[in-house]
């Protein structure tokens, strides 16, 4: 049971290291940040070599591939990087088998000690977001190591001998026993190590090891693939590009082998053997010849993977609402052109407000999905709105420019707070019943509808008549709202006691909406003044 808890506890504690992990690399995604990140990975050659460094020091592909997604999903890393980084993570990883010995569980506990403490405490402030992170990857690569321990009982009973020494003539069962060691051991270096100690002392021949080296790379695939089945998005296209790099390249080496075996072409048996090195030697150069040579094939194909990658596992509709389209991490000593700039990517972040209550007039299957992207999404492209402004403020702009700043950075404040309230009339408002959403969409819904469509019309339009006729709209709706409030309270037989406090609470959330829009309005004008 102890090995069983072990397994369940490890998957557990995998996730939710990813999870941390993955929200910490977010929020650290600032612009500057990302700015210096890029640069540093600003060619593949270094990108290959930071892969291959990462794979040395991991030894575990499936985390490292969880971990290169979640530098994706926060916008660290370019997808075409990304799965560059994980190809040559695979070389890296080759390494291990030539020297045999690394245990990573000593680094593991002491990162998880100090990052955990760090980010429990908040000790050193400014590092929060860091220890969360590292506290995430650490919890994510001791999930994996938990997974192991659970397994080894597994391996050292006596079926799995039997199953090792049995059937010792057959390639392809050397090839099965090489995949399933590795799913249940985690682990394909342990078990191409395990291989050729076995090996060593004779119990294998060579090409049955070799059979047993290329399963166990198509065993740790199968193993990523099951762990990212729940992951969507660009990072599932960073999970299955380790998959295929495993799949594919152990497809080919498997069938290199056949032809060798029946066709009698020296291909990489043949390379092995004329190398002049002991047994054991000569299986390590087989892992290398495997994953440096899938590398090297998979780099030159690298675009047109990437593009199939795409197609089948596209980005969410959150990651594709995410993205900026006016913004620039380089001003190139142009200040106040970024400034136009962040005046478009404003309107178009403003412009997406009509989205809540088209959502529930036309209501869509996965509402809730929806929803949560459209919010999530918000809050992404703000966040860079708001680190442009930060950016902006350091830079030499004219006074007009400064003024402009200033209105830009409490407009998007309000933005904000008319973004939260929305998303809290939408969630309430899927609470209603038949009679109190009539009720709202006839009146509430429709207008809400209207404001939100007119504000994106405002922001666009070029006229400051426009925007005055907008604060005069949004003007001394109190009154009124509190009107309709009280006449429809006091038809006590149309509306159930849930029912009028559902009512009054949207009303209170709907009334909040109309002043902030009153807000921004007058923002508008002060806006379209400055510009005119």
């Amino acid at each position: 049971m102890e090995a069983i808890g072990s397994l369940i506890g490890g998957i557990g504690v995998f996730f939710v290291g990813l999870f941390l992990l993955s929200s910490g690399l977010k929020q650290m995604a600032g612009r500057r940040f990302r700015m210096q990140f890029a640069r540093w990975l600003g060619t593949a050659l270094r990108t290959g070599l930071a892969g291959f460094m990462a794979g040395f020091l991991s030894q575990s592909m499936p985390a490292l591939s969880f971990i290169t997604g979640s530098l994706v999903s926060a916008g660290l890393l370019p997808v075409q990087r990304g799965i560059l980084l994980i190809f040559w993570a695979n070389a890296g990883a080759g390494i291990m088998i030539v020297l045999a010995v690394l245990n990573i569980k000593l680094a593991v506990l002491f990162i998880l000690g100090v990052s955990g403490l760090s980010f429990a405490f908040k000790r050193p402030r400014r590092m929060a977001l860091v220890s969360q992170a590292l506290f995430g990857g650490s919890m994510l690569f001791y999930g994996l190591i938990m997974l192991r321990a659970g397994a080894e009982p597994l391996a050292a009973m006596p079926w799995f001998k039997t199953m090792l020494m049995s059937h010792q003539s057959s390639y392809l069962y050397s090839f099965l026993i090489g995949a399933l060691l590795t799913g249940l051991c985690q682990s394909s270096t342990a078990v191409s190590i395990l291989a050729i100690a076995l090996a060593q002392v004779g119990v294998f021949s060579l090409e049955q090891t070799m059979m047993i080296i290329y399963g166990t790379n198509v065993g740790s695939g199968a193993v990523t693939w099951l762990l990212g089945m729940t992951i969507r998005g660009t990072p599932k296209q960073l999970i299955m590009s380790q998959v295929f790099f495993n799949l594919i390249t152990g497809a080919v080496f498997v069938l290199l082998f056949y032809l060798e075996l029946f066709a009698g072409l020296p291909l990489v048996h043949a390379l092995i053997l004329h190398l002049h090195l002991p047994l054991e030697q000569k299986a390590a150069m087989v892992f290398l010849v495997f994953n440096w040579g899938g590398a090297v094939v998979m780099s030159l194909a690298l675009m047109p993977f990437v593009g199939a990658l795409a197609r089948f596992w596209p980005a969410t509709q959150e990651e594709e609402w995410s993205r900026t389209a006016f913004l620039r991490d380089d001003f190139g000593g142009a200040p106040e052109l970024h400034l136009g700039l962040l005046v478009k990517e404003q309107a178009r972040l403003m412009c997406r407000m009509p989205r809540y209550p088209a959502m529930l007039l036309e209501p869509a299957p996965d509402q809730a999905g929806t929803l949560d992207a459209l919010n999530g999404s918000f809050k992404t492209v703000s966040g860079e709105i708001n680190a442009q402004i930060e950016e902006l403020v350091r830079q030499p702009l004219s006074h007009s420019g400064v003024d402009l700043l200033m209105i830009l950075q409490n407009k998007q404040k309000l933005m904000e707070g008319l973004e939260a309230l929305l998303y809290q009339f939408n969630q309430l408002c899927r609470q209603w019943s038949g009679s109190l959403r009539k009720t709202f969409e006839d009146s509430f819904v429709q207008s809400l509808d209207f404001l939100l469509n007119t504000l994106c019309e405002t922001e666009t339009s070029g006229d400051l008549t426009d925007a005055e006729n907008f604060i005069h709209l949004t003007g001394n709706k109190g009154d009124v709202i509190q009107s309709i409030r009280a006449a429809y309270i006091s038809r006590q037989d149309d509306l159930s006691a849930s029912d009028r406090a559902m009512l009054l609470e949207l009303t209170g959330v709907f009334e909040r909406i109309v002043w902030t829009l009153g807000r921004i309005a007058g923002l508008q004008g002060a806006q379209k003044k400055l510009d005119g």
